[in-house]
């Protein structure tokens, strides 16, 4: 299970502020950026706009 730090919080938040469906691209960006999988970044994504339902 992934612990997301605050500085990592803040760069997804707002990631997903401009997109909430990044492509596989993106993802891989992020996953580059915040040293964390990929697949990680993925389920964020997706329990994210879970929570927005």
């Amino acid at each position: 299970r992934t612990r997301t730090t605050p500085e990592q919080l803040a760069v997804l938040e707002k990631s997903f502020s401009m997109n909430p469906s990044p492509n596989s691209r993106v993802r891989e960006q992020l996953s580059h950026q915040l040293g964390m999988p990929e697949r990680s970044i993925q389920i964020w994504f997706q329990n994210r706009r879970a929570k927005m339902k």
